[in-house]
């Protein structure tokens, strides 16, 4: 029997990685430093995302580092996000905005850093204080009741 011989298929190339520095001498915002949290949005979004970003003339930082000033995330819980953030040791977190995509979008849209509102704070879930028992309340009119000293109601005698 004969057999033809299997060629092989060339493999892919991958594209090459952009570099990984951030083009400083670009950017048009010096004073914004964006992270773009990338556990939910998948590689290829976030490249996407950063390319969009870095034409628009901020500056996405590739690390999270303390210099960042903005974090954005998208569809991310936000206490596993803070707790994510939390363990990255960064020095001060209280500086730090964590914003969801929704402010990205409108900072892309107007083609500079929009004003961070509540809408796009991503904020700490701090857990609930439990909260006390409820007392038993008793009318205002109790005390002007006639009761007999016999009277099983303790609330009322």
């Amino acid at each position: 029997m004969f057999y033809a011989p299997v060629a092989l298929r060339p493999k892919k190339r991958s594209k090459p990685e952009e570099a990984s520095f951030s083009r400083h001498e670009e950017a048009k915002f010096q004073d914004v430093r964006i992270f773009l949290v990338e556990r939910k949005m998948g590689h290829s979004r976030r490249s996407f995302l950063t390319q969009l970003a870095r034409s628009k003339g901020f500056i996405v930082e590739d690390v999270l580092s303390d210099t960042v000033t903005h974090v954005v995330s998208e569809d991310s819980q936000s206490s596993s996000l803070w707790a994510w953030l939390k363990g990255c040791s960064l020095s001060d977190l209280s500086t730090l905005n964590v914003l969801n995509i929704s402010w990205f979008t409108d900072s892309m849209r107007e083609g500079r850093p929009v004003p961070v509102q509540t809408k796009h704070l991503i904020q700490e879930i701090l857990p609930e204080t439990p909260k006390p028992a409820p007392v038993n309340k008793v009318s205002q009119y109790a005390c002007q009741r006639r009761t007999t000293t016999e009277n099983y109601n303790r609330i009322f005698t």
